[in-house]
């Protein structure tokens, strides 16, 4: 039997952007328009390197716009049911 010592599961640091809060666009954005302006962009920015990192470009997604988060598979699935549910009743009305 082999004995093996260390540590075997090592956990996988997450990665995080710090926005650059002195960047002129974006001190422009917040004197020009608001705070809130300002966090949507940033959080924009976070979530775009979140779910490509390489490329930076916007990935559709659906969103729970009630709660203001993405929308589960579960919810999608609800979702379509009932539009179709919704059009299978105006076909055969």
């Amino acid at each position: 039997m082999i004995n093996i010592r260390g540590n075997l599961h090592t956990p996988v640091a997450q990665k995080t952007e710090i926005i650059d809060k002195d960047d002129e666009k974006l001190k422009e954005l917040r004197n020009e328009y608001s705070d809130t302006a300002y966090e949507a962009v940033s959080t924009a920015l976070m979530e775009m390197n979140e779910y490509n990192a390489s490329g930076r470009y916007a990935i559709p997604e659906v969103w729970n716009r009630k709660e203001g988060r993405s929308a589960t598979m579960k919810e999608i699935v609800q979702y379509v049911i009932e539009q179709l549910k919704i059009h299978k009743r105006k076909r055969f009305s």
